[in-house]
C-alpha cells in the first residue's frame, strides 16, 4: 500500500500541453461511459447520443485540433494505412449514408490518434506520467467491477471492459518480463480475475495466451514452464462452473468439443446468437463478396434479426467483409501485417530495456486486437482499445526512430 501511495504521489511535470492534451483526452474519453454506472440519475442519451458516442466525438475533435497543431513531423506509418483509408472513404462516397459515416470515423480516428502521438518525442518522465494517469482509469473501472459484480452479478460495459484492462495487463506483463518486477506480475493476475469472473471467453483466450506468447519475454526456456502454467490457467477456467454453463448449450462439455469455428451448428457450442447473424449475412456475402455491400449496410440485415434499431455481427472480420468485401478486409489486414513486420524489426534491433517493454507489449496487443475481431466488434470500441493499440504504435515508432528524450 505505501508503494502505491509513493507511486500515485509522485508529480512529473510535463511542458508539453499537446502531449498531455492527447492523453487526457484518450484517459478521459475512456472513463466517461462509466460515468452512468458511478451516477445512475444521469440521462442515458445526450444529444441523441450515449455517452460512448459522445466520448469518440470528443476523441474526434481534440485529435483532429491536433493534427492541425503538429510541432514535429508525425512517425506513424501512415503508408501502411493508405490503402485502408482510402478504401474506406471511396466506399462511403459511393453509398452514403449517416451510420455509414459515422462507422469510417470510428475506424479512421484511432489512426489518427496513432498519427498525433507519433508527432511527440518521449521520455522516461512522459512515459511514467502516462502509466501513472492509465493506472488512475484502470483502478476506477476495476473497483466499478468489483462493487457491480457483487451487488448485480454483472459489469458495467462487460463486453468492451476486458479490452480495456488487456492493455494495462499486456504493458504489466511486459514491465515483469523485462525487469523481473513480481508487482507487476501480480497486477496483469489481478486484471484477468474480470474476464475470469465475467466469463467474458474471448477475452480469457487472449489473457492467457498474452501469457504465454507475449514478446517482451524473449528467453525461449522460460516460455516453457510459462506455457505449462498458461495450460493450467485454461484448466481451470474450463472447469469452472460458469464456464460450461455458458459455453455449452447442454451445460457440460469437454475440450474436444470446442471447435476454432464456434459458427458449427453442431459443435453444441453457445455461441449467443452469432450463428443466426452470420446465416442472415450469408445472402449478402455471396451477391457482393469482393466490394462489399456498403458502409454499415449489415446493420440493416443484423437489427431485423435482432428485433432492434442498430445490432452488430460481433465479428469484424465478418462485418467487414459484409460491408467492404474481401478487397476492404484485406486492406485492413495488410495494415496490421506490414506495421507488424515493421515493428519486430525495431524489437530485434533495439536493445534498451524500455524499449524491449514498449515494443513488445505493443506487438502482444496485435495478437490481442485480431482475436477479439474473431468474436466481437472491436473495430468500433474505439476508445476501450483501438485508439490505445494505435497510440501505442505511434509510440513505438517515434520512441524507435527519435529515441528517448529527456524531458
Amino acid at each position: 500500500m505505501e508503494q502505491l501511495i509513493t507511486f500515485f504521489s509522485i508529480r512529473t511535470e510535463i511542458p508539453d500541453k499537446n502531449f498531455k492534451l492527447l492523453f487526457n483526452t484518450l484517459f478521459f474519453c475512456s472513463f466517461l461511459p462509466y460515468l452512468t454506472s458511478i451516477i445512475p440519475i444521469l440521462p442515458g442519451l445526450f444529444f441523441g447520443f450515449n455517452w460512448t458516442g459522445i466520448s469518440w466525438i470528443i476523441c474526434l475533435l481534440v485529435s483532429i485540433y491536433l493534427l492541425f497543431s503538429l510541432k514535429d513531423r508525425p512517425m506513424f506509418p501512415l503508408v501502411n494505412w493508405i490503402f485502408w483509408i482510402l478504401y474506406l472513404i471511396v466506399a462511403l462516397s459511393v453509398d452514403f449514408s449517416f451510420i455509414g459515416l459515422q462507422l469510417t470515423i470510428q475506424y479512421v480516428l484511432p489512426i489518427i490518434i496513432g498519427i498525433v502521438a507519433s508527432s511527440f518525442t518521449y521520455s522516461w518522465p512522459k512515459l511514467f506520467w502516462m502509466f501513472q494517469q492509465f493506472a488512475r482509469l484502470i483502478i476506477i473501472v476495476f473497483l466499478l467491477f468489483v462493487v457491480y459484480k457483487v451487488l448485480t452479478g454483472y459489469s458495467p460495459h462487460m463486453a468492451s471492459t476486458p479490452m480495456l484492462l488487456y492493455v494495462m495487463a499486456t504493458v504489466s506483463l511486459g514491465v515483469y518480463y523485462v525487469f523481473g518486477d513480481k508487482k507487476y506480475l501480480i497486477i496483469f493476475l489481478l486484471l484477468f480475475l474480470m474476464p475470469f469472473l465475467s466469463v467474458t471467453r474471448m477475452a480469457i483466450l487472449v489473457f492467457v495466451s498474452s501469457f504465454v506468447i507475449h514478446f517482451s519475454n524473449e528467453s525461449i526456456s522460460s516460455k516453457i514452464p510459462y506455457a505449462l502454467l498458461g495450460l493450467v490457467m485454461f484448466a481451470i477456467v474450463f472447469s469452472s462452473e460458469s464456464f460450461q454453463k455458458k459455453t455449452f448449450y447442454d451445460g457440460k462439455g469437454e475440450i474436444s468439443d470446442l471447435s476454432i469455428n464456434y459458427y458449427e451448428s453442431s459443435s453444441g457450442l453457445n455461441t449467443n446468437g452469432r450463428t443466426a447473424w452470420q446465416l442472415g449475412l450469408e445472402p449478402g456475402l455471396a451477391k457482393n463478396p469482393i466490394f462489399g455491400n456498403g458502409p454499415r449496410s449489415d446493420n440493416a440485415v443484423l437489427s431485423e434479426l435482432a428485433g432492434e434499431d442498430s445490432a452488430e455481427a460481433h465479428n469484424d472480420y465478418l462485418s467487414v467483409r459484409y460491408n467492404y468485401g474481401w478487397l476492404g478486409l484485406i486492406c485492413l489486414l495488410a495494415g496490421f501485417a506490414v506495421t507488424f513486420i515493421q515493428l519486430m524489426k525495431f524489437y530485434l534491433q533495439d536493445t534498451i530495456p524500455l524499449f524491449k517493454v514498449l515494443i513488445g507489449s505493443t506487438l502482444t496487443l496485435f495478437v490481442g486486437f485480431l482475436f477479439f475481431m474473431y468474436s466481437d466488434n472491436i473495430l468500433k470500441y474505439t476508445i476501450f482499445f483501438p485508439n490505445y493499440f494505435f497510440a501505442m504504435i505511434g509510440i513505438t515508432y517515434s520512441a524507435s526512430k527519435r529515441g528517448l528524450a529527456y524531458l
